[in-house]
């Protein structure tokens, strides 16, 4: 198996404005963070210090990483195919209420969430994250409501810098159809939000990430692939408020299902809103990692 190619953003835009195709021989970059899961690893080692995510957050007060981590048996994806590692399908269900410290028991929002917490460096400087998404269709999610499924929040909590998102909208109005889509959307405050790529969340499809972000010009950009092209921009680097102004800088970022509620005029969806009762749903995540770019190396 050949190793995945890189390439510095730089040239990856100027290919793209060109129209030649994204090409490179094998290098590999230097990684800031691997979260992509080893062969060996059981639901267990989610619950151990050998887990590279928080063995604790974010689930419900009664359930632990051991009761919800599952690994189907499915095609890997691209960029777990490199090191030979497994997907991990992460399930949400009525018992998935989060217990915050800072908010309470947040009784409208159903979360399974891996958190990468206390590592300011992969919320610094210039890196980029990689992540596969797949549809688990024996457990569908309710795309007419909006989920998280990844996302860089604030160290006050306050708001979401960047976010790669699937369903309706929030507070959509009643009658609004499903919306099955992949979308990465940008400052939570921003008004409006930036919507930087958008496209159809197609089942038996691996759908690979990559979130370029440069901390320190405060600028995004999103590439993107499915099964196992080598990913391409999709968009290019674009201003969005990544850093904060303190005490919002820094934070974490999270990987999992983040299920919203339904309703209208809700001034709280952590307490506000409607989720139906029975919920069995999952999705699966893969190849999670996060490239130190500081060089303009970016894995394709």
């Amino acid at each position: 198996m050949s190793a995945t190619p890189s390439f510095s953003i730089a040239g990856l835009l100027a290919m793209l404005l060109s129209g030649q195709a994204l090409a490179q021989d094998a290098a590999a970059c230097t990684l800031n963070f691997d979260g992509r899961v080893p062969q060996a690893a059981t639901p267990e080692t989610f619950v151990s210090k050998q887990s590279p995510f928080n063995p604790t957050h974010v689930l419900g007060p009664n359930v632990t990483w051991a009761e919800i981590i599952e690994f189907p048996d499915i095609p890997q994806s691209r960029f777990d195919k490199v090191v030979n590692s497994k997907t991990v399908a992460l399930s949400i269900s009525d018992k998935s209420v989060f217990l915050s410290g800072t908010e309470g028991l947040e009784t409208a929002l159903r979360r399974a969430e891996l958190l990468l917490n206390k590592r300011d460096d992969t919320v610094s400087g210039h890196v980029t994250w990689h992540l596969s998404v797949r549809a688990d269709p024996a457990r569908p999610l309710n795309y007419t409501h909006e989920y998280l499924l990844a996302f860089h929040e604030a160290q006050d909590f306050q708001a979401d810098f960047w976010s790669i998102k699937t369903g309706a909208e929030l507070e959509a109005p009643v009658g609004t159809p499903p919306r099955k889509t992949l979308r990465v959307e940008g400052y939570k405050w921003d008004v409006p939000a930036k919507l930087f790529f958008e496209t159809p969340l197609t089942d038996d499809t691996w759908h690979n990430f990559g979130i370029d972000l440069n901390f320190n010009d405060n600028l995004i950009s999103v590439l993107y692939s499915t099964d196992d092209e080598p990913l391409k921009v999709v968009a290019p680097p674009t201003f969005n408020n990544i850093s904060g102004v303190a005490p919002t800088t820094l934070g974490e970022t999270h990987f999992g299902l983040q299920k919203r509620p339904v309703g209208a005029n809700l001034t709280s969806f952590l307490f506000e809103g409607y989720q139906d009762p029975g919920i069995n749903e999952a999705f699966f995540f893969g190849g999670i990692f996060q490239d130190q770019s500081a060089t303009g190396c970016i894995t394709l």
